[in-house]
């Protein structure tokens, strides 16, 4: 009876979660040219009406969120391993340091990028921020934290015994490591890989404070529209995004396995 009772509850938390992603995707297809619900008829004239600089927005997204995540995958993964197999007594203290952004609003780290784009312009005229590889480098300040933990997570389990046997069936430390160890640690990896380009997709506080005033990232494009216009136009892109995420994880399911990045097992 619990158990029922749990699923219930459960069932009812995540459609409460999913409502507004169902309303922006039933909204996409409204014949009204006015937001309405329930819609007043279906059309894919939106769709079609989508202007251009949304487009470029969501490209210059796909392409800052890919650029975030590689980066943050690369020197997260390296950093994550480096920091569980040191014996340092400095090591709970380095770590602490590179998880800290997960404690600071976005909101601040975009403020405070700005600014040191300010001083930088004051003491030598160069401003290093308004432009996309600023956003680039804020996003990555917030992913890697993220990717860190992911992988430290992943490796909390590593099993040590399959490199040492790797070792005396005669393979060298650079093949026990990336035929052994990058493939044990690939789940966490992997999750650490997509939070970290989920975060720099969704992101508007960084991208709108460092971000270029002519490029602008699709949410802080999205935000910017909606002071003057609520044309159904901008649930047609968000839907457009919530295909392609939805499209991103039947890829992964099928190429990794969602049970085996996420860490739980097919029913």
């Amino acid at each position: 009876m619990l158990v029922r009772l749990f699923h219930v509850v459960v069932s009812i938390i995540f459609l409460f979660m999913l409502l507004p992603v169902f309303y922006v995707v039933l909204s996409s297809f409204n014949q009204s040219p006015s937001l309405s619900f329930p819609p007043s008829g279906f059309t894919l004239d939106w769709y079609r009406k989508i202007p251009e600089p949304f487009w470029q927005s969501l490209r210059l997204s796909v392409v800052v969120g890919v650029s975030t995540a590689v980066i943050a995958t690369v020197l997260g993964t390296v950093v994550a391993i480096r920091i569980m197999r040191s014996s340092s007594r400095w090591n709970p203290l380095f770590g602490a340091l590179l998880l800290s952004p997960l404690m600071v609003p976005p909101l601040v780290i975009g403020a405070a990028l700005m600014m040191f784009g300010s001083v930088m312009w004051d003491l030598v005229g160069i401003n290093p921020t308004g432009n996309t590889f600023s956003v680039i480098a804020g996003h990555f300040a917030l992913a890697l934290p993220l990717v860190i933990r992911s992988v430290m997570a992943a490796h909390a389990h590593f099993d040590f015994s399959i490199e040492e046997a790797a070792l005396n069936l005669g393979a060298t430390p650079r093949q026990v490591f990336f035929k052994v160890t990058l493939p044990a640690l690939m789940p966490g990896i992997t999750s650490g890989a997509i939070f970290a380009f989920l975060l720099s997709l969704d992101d508007v506080a960084i991208a709108l404070f460092v971000g270029s005033g002519d490029e602008q990232t699709l949410p802080v494009r999205i935000l910017s529209t909606l002071e003057y216009s609520f044309s159904p136009t901008l649930m047609a892109i968000s839907a457009i995004v919530v295909y392609g995420s939805i499209l991103l994880m039947l890829i992964i399911d099928r190429l990794v396995g969602l049970e085996k990045i996420f860490g739980f097992g097919r029913g």
